[in-house]
């Protein structure tokens, strides 16, 4: 194949990864909520500026202090899902020891590791994406991966999808030279084109800083992978004479009928054909300035997907609802710890002519510093005998009360309850700990399911790539 710039592919494509920016900025916040990185946003100060809220905390003298009960909910949702899919695969009579010895061997195999990295993806993103392949299938980030807007929640409908990869020089050589050297020539002349075209030295700050012209990997040279439905029409010709099935395109019409009446002069059967229109995914590869270094029609896109909950084309992930929660949780956390730092406490009025003799003011402070210090005194009345003194200390009864409150409500709207991460205070017996799991568990039936369901659309598919690639192996050695 010719190598040639293709500019409205590489356009289409750009066009659509510029389209979910807005996605992927918001799948970077929940995802640094999930990992502990919770006072990024931004606000603005009493003076106007514009700043996080951790440079605002800091600059109040405030210490911001995190309490990540989003990572332990995730963790507590993936878990019990790895859980209850070792016990589906549970023969009858086997023991509880022997599933959870299983568990922990990944008896389900690697694939199973990948994908509970995709629900972890799912949990707080809304979406997952996996490539396939024969043998397993691969997580796709959502930073890499782009899409013409679609409103099926498996992405049925979707018109144009791609992804962003970044490849060695030697490795883009091999799959696209086709081991012609002119060709590879050529592939080097299309990458080394234009500075931003994949040189390693304008690679971008990692995963979260993805560009659509340059590597995030040094030493590579970045790739676009586009799939895009297109339509299609022929004429599928049948000769009688021959009994071929040939295929002709449209624009032969005139040259058919001129055919035909050539052999209906001399008593010939005449061709016999019919107008077929089809839809057919055309693959590309290119390069960022739209040199075109491979192109096939046929198959489908190795992209198998799950938006959630999808409607009217939205995403809103488990994750999204409980980022408020969270925040006040980290707030009321920070405001009692700033009350405690900030009451009056550890401070001794002392009248100067009060010093017992032989003390200074230092072993006064030591003494008073001590824990069961004893403090010698006069005393100025028969009545005075030894005491104890102890002060209780200045905590924000409101702001504890409101933070239980809080707490409560990440549970009740998450659904991540202590009986799902092993632990129940109000479950009293076996029984009411059953009944409460179970209920936690419903709570999340719905994203489970939707996630399930995803599995199931992907085993599918790649049941079928084993069975075509088996079949071309079959035919290949007869």
């Amino acid at each position: 194949m010719q190598i040639y710039t293709d500019m409205k592919m590489i356009e289409s494509a750009r066009a659509a990864w510029l389209s979910g920016a807005a996605q992927r900025s918001r799948r970077r916040r929940f995802k640094d909520f999930t990992y502990g990185r919770q006072w990024g946003d931004y606000c603005r100060s009493t003076d106007g500026r514009r700043m996080t809220e951790r440079q605002r905390m800091e600059e109040e003298g405030r210490i911001p202090i995190t309490n990540n009960i989003i990572r332990q909910m995730v963790k507590s949702i993936v878990g019990r899902y790895r859980y209850l899919s070792v016990q589906a695969s549970m023969k009858e009579g086997e023991a509880p020891l022997g599933m959870l010895a299983r568990a922990l061997e990944g008896s389900a195999g690697e694939q199973a590791d990948i994908d509970a990295r995709s629900l972890e993806e799912f949990l707080i993103s809304g979406t997952v994406i996996q490539r396939l392949g024969e043998e397993r299938a691969e997580a796709v980030s959502l930073e890499r991966f782009f899409y013409r807007p679609f409103t099926r929640s498996d992405g049925s409908d979707c018109r144009l999808m791609g992804m962003l990869h970044d490849m060695s020089p030697a490795e883009v050589i091999a799959r696209f030279a086709g081991g012609d050297p002119r060709r590879a020539a050529a592939v080097k002349e299309a990458f080394g084109r234009e500075s931003g075209a994949g040189h390693s030295l304008f690679a971008s700050e990692g995963e979260g800083n993805i560009e659509f012209d340059r590597p995030s990997m040094p030493g590579t040279w970045r790739v676009v992978e586009l799939w895009e439905k297109v339509g299609s029409e022929w004429l599928e010709v049948y000769d009688p004479f021959t009994r071929v099935t040939g295929f002709e395109e449209p624009e032969a019409l005139g040259r058919l009928e001129a055919l035909n009446r050539a052999r209906k002069s001399v008593g010939s059967e005449p061709l016999e054909w019919e107008h077929v229109a089809r839809e057919c995914w055309r693959e590309r590869w290119l390069a960022p300035d739209g040199t075109l270094i491979k192109e096939t029609r046929g198959g489908e896109p190795p992209f198998v997907m799950r938006f959630y909950p999808m409607i009217d084309g939205e995403v809103h992930s488990l994750v999204e609802d409980v980022v408020d929660q969270q925040k006040y949780v980290n707030r009321l956390i920070s405001l009692l710890d700033h009350i405690i730092s900030s009451s009056a406490k550890g401070v001794l009025l002392y009248p100067s002519d009060q010093l017992p003799d032989g003390f200074t003011w230092r072993d006064l402070r030591r003494i008073w510093s001590t824990p069961n210090g004893i403090m010698p005194y006069k005393r100025t009345a028969r009545g005075v005998s030894p005491e104890q003194v102890h002060t209780g200390s200045a905590v924000g009864a409101g702001a504890a009360d409101m933070l239980r409150t809080q707490l409560q409500l990440f549970e009740e709207i998450s659904g991540s309850t202590g009986a799902l991460r092993g632990s129940s205070a109000s479950a009293a017996g076996e029984g009411m700990f059953r009944a409460e799991l179970e209920n936690a568990t419903i709570s999340l039936l719905d994203v489970l399911a939707a996630f399930r369901a995803f599995i199931r659309q992907r085993d599918v598919e790649m049941d079928a790539i084993r069975v075509y690639n088996e079949n071309d192996r079959n035919y290949a050695e007869s």
